[in-house]
């Protein structure tokens, strides 16, 4: 790939073409429009993405449900404070290892999570309307690389 000039873009057309721009745009206004989705169910995109986590995995921990959550570690606490308050999850010491603090999804988490779970299908098929299957699978795959090549 050619090295960029190491200016910042002159204009807004060449803003809207720089690549980070448009993932964080996308990511931006997608999460927008998934929170006002939501909010209809009393949850918003971190909740989401925390009962999803426990979903396919429960007994995560604070920091893992923050990492896996694309959340500052501040943000998930208090999102996991207030799904604790609503009766999503609970938290329990490990069986394991006294020390570590488990959060576990309950059965009003798991219907909250299906209640909101064709939200966001429906979300997915409008952002991906008119792509092609093939256009899709590309990009899968450079978005992996990309995230492979900060990791």
């Amino acid at each position: 790939m050619a090295k960029r000039a190491g200016r910042p873009p002159s204009t807004q057309d060449a803003l809207e073409d720089y690549l980070p721009y448009l993932v964080n745009r996308l990511a931006s206004l997608g999460q927008a429009v998934q929170n006002k989705q939501l909010a209809v169910n009393g949850v918003n995109v971190v909740t989401l993405r925390t009962l999803s986590l426990l979903h396919i995995q429960d007994g995560r921990t604070v920091n893992e449900i923050a990492a896996l959550a694309f959340a500052e570690q501040s943000t998930a606490s208090r999102a996991i404070d207030a799904m604790v308050t609503a009766g999503l999850v609970e938290r329990r010491i490990s069986e394991k290892d006294m020390r570590r603090r488990e959060i576990v999804l309950t059965e009003k988490g798991r219907e909250v999570l299906r209640a909101c779970w064709p939200l966001m299908e429906d979300h997915y098929a409008r952002i991906m309307r008119d792509v092609a299957p093939a256009d899709l699978q590309v990009c899968r795959r450079v978005l992996a690389r990309m995230i492979d090549n900060i990791r």
